[in-house]
């Protein structure tokens, strides 16, 4: 080759091998956008069983499944390109990591909520010490109140969820998937017991629905905290026993989505299904 010619053809390539690499670094350097957590994300676009994961970096080491229905998500000021995917820092619960940005979609009302509660912590109306109760529902104030036992989830690791299948509705039955490290869990009062296994009907982020009950955990720590919140902002002065759970059979539609996931045998799903005896 002629040298002339290959003088004139390595400059002109290290000056394309260096806009493809500076190229490719700005694909990967985080994009500032402007921080803005009065405003209130939501998951969109994801079906139950679906769940948005947040990870450590994009695409790598897994910090939660985010339910696939889950709002209260806060959008951070960093956006990341990698390949055609474009991610997102959030943040929920106590956590913040990325998603991929597709699948966040505004939540209006829970941003018109949060909004309120902002408001109602600046107010200087409010006294200091009701500053907690910022948000509590006017409807629970001035009633008797009972101790809530508040169950967290154990027995799983980041990636994994706790299924929590509803009686009625959608094809799948999955009402939620509660995150490995969820808390705030409360019992309804009814219990489905077959064998070794047991489903409890609880609520989780204003959810209803049924859990296998081997995977929850009783949290002495938020059970107090609230307790005490609900004696300080209902007003009420006694803090009734919590209530024993009724025995009842779990509902036909979650036998079925149990037993289409093969996730318990048919023996054990038979006596989950038997009507307990009727108390005289």
């Amino acid at each position: 080759m002629d040298k002339q010619l290959l003088k004139k053809m390595i400059p002109a390539f290290m000056a394309g091998a260096f806009l493809l690499t500076a190229s490719l670094q700005a694909l990967a350097a985080p994009l500032t956008l402007p921080a803005d957590s009065s405003k209130i994300y939501q998951v969109a676009g994801r079906t139950p069983g679906n769940v948005l994961k947040m990870y450590k970096k994009p695409g790598e080491g897994i910090l939660v499944n985010i339910p696939h229905n889950a709002t209260w998500l806060v959008r951070r000021n960093a956006q990341q390109l990698v390949g055609n995917v474009l991610w997102e820092k959030v943040s929920w619960d106590d956590m913040t990591g990325w998603v991929e940005s597709s699948a966040l979609s505004y939540d209006a009302e829970s941003t018109s909520i949060a909004a309120a509660r902002r408001a109602c912590l600046v107010d200087p109306k409010v006294p200091a010490d009701q500053k907690v109760c910022c948000g509590y529902p006017e409807k629970a104030k001035g009633l008797p109140f009972r101790s809530v036992p508040i169950f967290s989830v154990r027995g799983l690791t980041a990636g994994q969820s706790l299924m929590m299948y509803v009686e009625e509705g959608n094809q799948s039955a999955i009402a939620v998937e509660i995150p490995h490290n969820a808390t705030w869990i409360t019992k309804i009062g009814k219990v489905a017991k077959g064998g070794d296994v047991a489903f409890e009907l609880v609520r989780w982020a204003g959810q209803n629905g049924w859990v296998n009950a081997a995977y929850l955990a009783e949290d002495p720590a938020k059970t107090k905290e609230g307790d005490d919140k609900r004696r300080l902002c209902s007003g009420g002065k006694e803090l009734l026993p919590a209530a024993a759970s009724d025995i009842v059979c779990l509902p036909a539609s979650v036998i079925r989505r149990l037993r289409e996931s093969g996730a318990l045998s048919d023996d054990v799903l038979k006596k989950l299904a038997q009507q307990p005896p009727k108390k005289n």
